[in-house]
C-alpha cells in the first residue's frame, strides 16, 4: 500500500545542500516550506533552485510553499545570552535608546502589563513582568536557559492588536508572484478577513493561482475557524504556538477541534510542529513521537510539516524516511475517524459515492481534473487507495501532492473530461502504476457540471 498521507518539509541550514535535498525527496518529501520569518531572497532563491533541480531529476511533483512571517512580535537583532531563573533582563523598543533586549513592536509594551507571563521562542523561555515603561519593560526569569535573536514573543492570554499584513509581508509577496510557488502560509491568522486581504494581496501582486494556507495559532483563529475555512484553501494547525496561548493539556483537545472542523468543510488540514522533535540531535524518533503520528492519521489530517527537524536539525534525509514510513504503516492500520461532513451539492454527494464505491471493490480513483476543487473532494472523504488525477498543469500537479491520496499525473489540457481520463489511464499503465488486473473507478463530469459518470473496470 502506497503511503497516503503527505509530508512537507522545511528548508534551512541543514538542507542547503543539493544532494541532501534529492535524497528527502526521493525519501518521501511531498511538500517544501521556505520560512520567510528567516533568510533572505538569495537565500530563497537557492532553495527555489534545489527543489526544482531535484524535482526534475526525479520526475516528481515537488510543492513549493512560502511560509510569510505575518504580523508577530519578535526578539530583534542581538548576541544571544544564556539566562537564568530568578535573573532580572530589560526588554526595550528596538529603536529606543539604552541598554537592554531588542523587541522589534511597539505593540508588545503597549499590550504588556505588571504581573504577565511571558513567553519567548515557544515557550522555552518564559518571564514575569515586573515594571513596565513607555518603551521597555522589566522582567525576571521564570525557566528556560537562553535567549536568541529573532524569537517570537508572546504574552499568555493576550492578543496583540497587529494588522493583517506588514510591510516586509507584501514585499515577500512580490517575490513569492515571481517565483511559482503554489502555496502560501498565512501566519497568525485571527479572521476571514485577515485571509481576505492576503488573498487580495497576492492577486494585487499577480499570484492569483497560489494556494491560500491559514495557519491556527491564536485563540481568535480557532473561535473563528468555521468562518475562516469558508475563504481558505486549507489549514494548519500550528501547534507551537497555540500552545503558548492555550494550557498545554489543552492542545490534544483544541487540535481535533480544528482538524474536525476542517474536514467538516471538506478542507485539506495540515498538522505541524513538533512532530519528530527528538530527531534534531538523533536519528531515531520517539515512541511517543510515532504515537503522535498515528493519533493524527486516526484524526484524519492530509499530511504533517515538520519544522526545526529539517531545518537545523542533524538528521533531515531520516526524519522524511522514519516519518514516512510511520504513516504508511499508519496508513494500513488506522482508518480516519468519521466526521459528519455535510452534502450540499451534486459534486460532494457523487465524490462521496465514487469512494465508497471504491472502497467496496478494492479500486483506486482515476478522475481529470481541470481545478483543485475535484480531487479535493474526493480527497476529502478520505479512501483507503489511490486518487490518481490527470491534470493540465505542472503547478496543478503540484498543488495537488499535498492532498490526502492523491498522485497527480500531468497529461496536459484536453477537449473533454474523457479525453483526459484516457490519457491519464495511458500514462498510469505506460509508467507500470496499474496494470492488467488492476481496478479502477473512473469519474468524468458534463462540461455544465449537470451529470457525472462513473465506470469501474478490470484491466485486461
Amino acid at each position: 500500500m502506497r503511503r497516503l498521507a503527505k509530508i512537507m518539509i522545511t528548508m534551512g541550514p541543514s538542507t542547503s545542500d543539493y544532494a541532501v535535498v534529492k535524497k528527502m525527496m526521493a525519501a518521501g518529501a511531498d511538500g517544501f516550506r521556505i520560512n520567510m520569518s528567516h533568510g533572505d531572497e538569495k537565500q530563497w532563491s537557492s532553495f527555489i533552485e534545489l527543489v526544482d533541480k531535484a524535482s526534475q531529476e526525479l520526475g516528481v511533483s515537488a510543492t513549493k510553499v512560502a511560509d510569510l512571517e505575518g504580523p508577530r512580535v519578535r526578539l530583534g537583532e542581538f548576541q544571544g545570552i544564556d539566562v537564568t531563573p530568578g535573573q532580572q533582563l530589560r526588554f526595550k523598543f528596538a529603536g529606543s535608546q539604552g541598554d537592554g533586549i531588542p523587541v522589534d513592536n511597539r505593540a508588545f509594551f503597549t499590550s504588556v502589563e505588571r504581573g504577565d507571563r511571558v513567553l519567548v521562542d515557544d515557550g522555552k523561555v518564559v518571564l514575569s513582568v515586573e515594571d513596565v515603561e513607555r518603551d521597555a519593560a522589566t522582567l525576571r526569569v521564570i525557566s528556560g536557559q537562553r535567549l536568541e535573536p529573532r524569537k517570537g514573543v508572546v504574552i499568555s492570554g493576550k492578543e496583540y492588536d497587529l494588522p493583517p499584513v506588514t510591510e516586509k509581508d507584501l514585499n515577500d509577496i512580490k517575490f513569492i508572484a515571481a517565483n511559482s510557488f503554489d502555496y502560501v502560509m498565512a501566519s497568525f491568522v485571527r479572521s476571514a478577513r485577515h485571509v481576505e486581504v492576503i488573498r487580495r494581496a497576492l492577486e494585487d501582486a499577480g499570484a492569483k493561482n497560489v494556494r491560500l494556507l491559514a495557519k491556527i495559532e491564536t485563540p481568535s483563529g480557532v473561535n473563528n475557524i468555521d468562518s475562516i475555512l469558508d475563504v481558505v484553501d486549507g489549514i494548519i494547525v500550528a501547534r507551537g504556538d497555540l500552545g503558548m496561548h492555550f494550557p498545554l493539556e489543552d492542545i490534544p483537545v483544541i487540535q481535533r477541534r480544528i482538524i474536525e472542523a476542517a474536514r467538516r468543510k471538506l478542507k485539506p488540514v495540515i498538522l505541524a510542529t513538533e512532530i519528530f522533535m527528538s530527531m534534531i540531535e538523533r536519528p531515531l524518533p520517539t515512541r511517543g513521537e510515532i504515537s503522535d503520528v498515528y493519533a493524527g492519521i486516526e484524526e484524519g489530517v492530509d499530511g504533517f510539516l515538520v519544522t526545526s527537524e529539517t531545518s537545523i536539525g542533524r538528521y533531515p534525509v531520516d526524519v522524511v524516511s522514519w516519518l514516512s514510513r510511520v504513516i504508511e504503516e499508519a496508513n494500513k492500520n488506522v482508518r480516519p475517524r468519521r466526521v459528519d461532513q455535510p452534502l450540499l451539492s451534486l459534486e460532494t454527494k457523487v465524490s462521496k459515492g465514487v469512494v465508497e464505491m471504491a472502497q467496496n471493490v478494492g479500486a483506486s480513483v482515476v478522475v481529470y481534473a481541470h481545478d483543485f476543487d475535484v480531487a479535493r473532494l474526493i480527497s476529502a472523504f478520505r479512501p483507503s487507495t489511490q486518487i490518481y488525477v490527470g491534470v493540465p498543469t505542472p503547478q496543478l500537479a503540484r498543488q495537488l501532492s499535498l492532498i490526502w491520496g492523491v498522485s497527480p499525473v500531468i497529461v496536459g489540457a484536453v477537449e473533454s473530461e474523457d479525453q483526459g481520463l484516457e490519457l491519464t489511464e495511458k500514462e498510469l499503465k505506460s509508467s507500470g502504476v496499474v496494470g492488467p488486473g488492476s481496478l479502477l473507478v473512473e469519474l468524468s463530469w458534463t462540461p455544465d457540471r449537470s451529470t457525472a459518470v462513473v465506470k469501474v473496470k478490470q484491466l485486461l
